[in-house]
């Protein structure tokens, strides 16, 4: 709780942006904020209720003036969060990588599923992040990308972002099926070695050309093969990343639990700060290839 809710802080005041602290608990449970009172002063926010803990992580970022909104509701987290950050015309959503889940049995199911319903960008902090490393900007961010519409506004959200911050940006793609391929020696491994590297040329430079050519900023394009999370988190670990951004579209339960997820394994092993943003029309293909649009 207290780094999330100091990372929000931190990033309001960067931004002019005010606050809203949203507590959901189950209809059973004793709420510990108590909505509709807006707080604007240093950190001081006064309740009835026992947050000592939420109060110092307030305080300790007590500098400048911040807008801080208290609210609290009883029902399903899943739905109620989506909504009020619909209705409260949110930029961003900051959540804990463990949100939701008992102390017992960590997990990042409802992380991950509220990353793709939430109508706003959600930024997801993992377990044990300094609250140092959260006032900081982002220096080297990597951004996950293929050829889907998701990966389009990954890269557009992220040129944007890099143009304010001055960050480098590592664009990493994974090659599917490539493990597939195996040949043990001889004349057939150097053919299929030469296959891939082929092929990830060729994406390569297909993901140059997404890239405006009026961005100054150093842009890298890594083409790896493997599980595409393991790729994501290797290379955000080889180019010392302080963020990870993926584009990912709406999907069940069932399809995700019957073709796996790279979004919740990124989740699951990430150790740096994986910003999520939620696209509609995410699956469909990115447009704007030359050849593809010829043929048509």
């Amino acid at each position: 709780m207290e780094p999330t809710a100091r990372a929000a802080i931190t990033l309001a005041r960067r931004h002019g942006a005010e606050v809203h602290l949203l507590e959901v608990v189950s209809p059973r449970a004793a709420l510990q904020l108590d909505g509709g009172a807006d707080k604007t002063s240093r950190g001081d926010v006064r309740s009835t209720h026992d947050r000592s803990r939420l109060t110092r992580s307030i305080e300790a970022r007590d500098r400048e003036l911040v807008k801080v909104r208290t609210v609290a509701y009883r029902g399903d987290a899943a739905r109620i969060i989506p909504s009020y950050a619909q209705l409260v015309k949110a930029h961003l959503l900051v959540m804990g990588q463990h949100y939701g889940t008992p102390r017992w049995r960590r997990n990042t199911r409802l992380v991950g599923t509220l990353s793709r319903a939430a109508p706003c960008s959600v930024l997801i902090l993992p377990a044990g992040l300094s609250p140092e490393a959260t006032a900081r900007a982002f220096t080297h961010i990597v951004s996950a990308v293929d050829f889907t519409i998701a990966s389009a506004v990954t890269v557009r959200t992220t040129l944007d972002l890099i143009r304010r911050t001055g960050a480098r940006l590592t664009l990493v793609h994974a090659l599917t099926g490539a493990s597939q391929r195996t040949a043990f020696s001889g004349g057939e491994a150097v053919s299929v070695v030469r296959s891939l590297r082929r092929q990830a040329d060729q994406i390569a430079e297909r993901l140059r050309r997404r890239v405006p050519a009026d961005v100054r900023i150093r842009v890298d394009v890594r083409v790896t093969t493997g599980d595409p999370h393991r790729a994501i988190l290797g290379v955000a670990s080889e180019v010392a990343a302080d963020l990870v951004v993926m584009g990912v579209p709406p999907r069940s339960r069932f399809d995700e639990a019957l073709f796996g997820s790279t979004l919740r394994h990124v989740l699951r092993r990430a150790t740096l700060p994986v910003l999520v943003l939620p696209v509609p029309a995410g699956a469909y293909r990115w447009l704007q290839e030359p050849n593809r649009l010829r043929s048509q």
